[in-house]
């Protein structure tokens, strides 16, 4: 498609000879692309860097074949960014699962006895671990003897013979055996289970990657099946056009015909010939440049290595659905230039 505009100045100095005219000529192309680039980025974490990165290249591999599969052609896929870096995750985990313990209580009472007695009483149930002792209304002490174990009889067994060993004692300290009895026993299933904070190294590898192709019938493919194996995408394709320098001189020569069968056509109508051009300018928005078009980019922080073990015809059915289709557009490109003709 040609558009032109064009203005016309005739000019004349103090010599009659000095005649010009300016005209301007403008030359549109629309030009479709012939090759397109989309950048993506594939992002593995694990407690391991060695298998972070062998995981990073498997889900690369298995695109590559994926494309393979669906006959979806490509020029190159290039690597243009790959790094790997450290960070620390929190992560609670359940400690001590499926695990329970019994837990046996005997309480003991002790009759009263002389004050004179109390040093010797403290000092015997403090070395059995027992701190917490309560002296009754009628004058009697009373504790707990606990003991704990994965099997109830073990447990219940452990706690009468930590009983027998505070009485030996207590009567080889001036107390009489007979009053130190077991006055209430309980009996209770504890669930061992809990949940721990644990700090964890991740090693995250990503690799962005661009994926040249000249098929833009293909480019939706492209895309759905990246997205299909959860690798993130920028949301861009930049579009480019072969023979750029060639196709903008043709665009000045024609902007240049426009504005010379103009100015011939204007004087065409008058005595005055038309000379060589004095002045021609460059009205243009500068040079031709790759051009952009955007789709629904794909965020993915972390992959999902589940996606290894599905088959590719489970993941091409899926890239199948809800996909991007791509139809590119002609942009369009266009040179202006404004030329003074000398006439006679």
């Amino acid at each position: 498609t040609l558009l032109f505009a064009v203005c016309s100045i005739f000019s004349f100095g103090d010599n009659a000879s000095e005649k010009r005219i300016q005209v301007r000529g403008t030359a549109t192309r629309e030009i479709a692309p012939d090759s397109a680039k989309i950048h993506f980025e594939i992002i593995t974490k694990n407690e391991n860097l060695e298998k972070a990165s062998r995981e990073n290249a498997d889900i690369l591999a298995k695109y590559k074949n994926l494309l393979k599969k669906t006959n979806t052609k490509y020029e190159k896929i290039e690597s243009t960014n790959y790094s790997t870096y450290k960070n620390y995750n929190w992560e609670s985990i359940k400690v001590n699962e499926g695990k329970k313990e019994f837990r046996t209580v005997l309480t003991v009472e002790v009759s009263p006895f002389d004050i004179n007695l109390l040093k010797n009483f403290m000092t015997v149930l403090v070395q059995k671990g027992v701190y917490n002792i309560i002296r009754n209304d009628n004058g009697s002490y009373s504790f707990n003897v606990i003991s704990q174990n994965a099997d109830n009889k073990t447990s219940y067994q452990n706690a009468v013979n930590d009983f027998n060993d505070i009485q030996k004692k207590l009567a080889a300290n001036g107390f009489n055996s007979n009053n130190i009895k077991i006055s209430g026993y309980d009996n209770n299933e504890v669930n061992m289970e809990s949940n721990k904070d644990v700090k964890k190294e991740v090693y995250t590898v990503s690799h962005s990657i661009e994926v040249s192709t000249r098929d833009m019938k293909k480019l939706g493919n492209i895309i759905n099946l990246a997205h299909s194996l959860e690798i993130a995408s920028t949301g861009i394709i930049e579009y480019d056009i072969d023979n750029k320098q060639k196709i903008e001189d043709q665009l000045y020569e024609q902007a240049y015909k426009e504005a010379l069968k103009k100015a011939e056509n204007i004087l065409n109508k008058t005595e005055l010939k038309l000379r060589k051009p004095v002045t021609i300018t460059d009205n243009s928005n500068g040079v031709i440049r790759p051009f952009y078009s955007y789709f629904n980019r794909n965020y993915v922080d972390d992959h999902n290595l589940d996606i290894l073990k599905e088959s590719d015809a489970k993941i091409i059915e899926k890239s199948e659905h809800n996909a991007i289709i791509i139809n590119p557009q002609k942009s369009s490109f266009s040179k202006t230039v404004y030329i003074e003709f000398e006439m006679n």
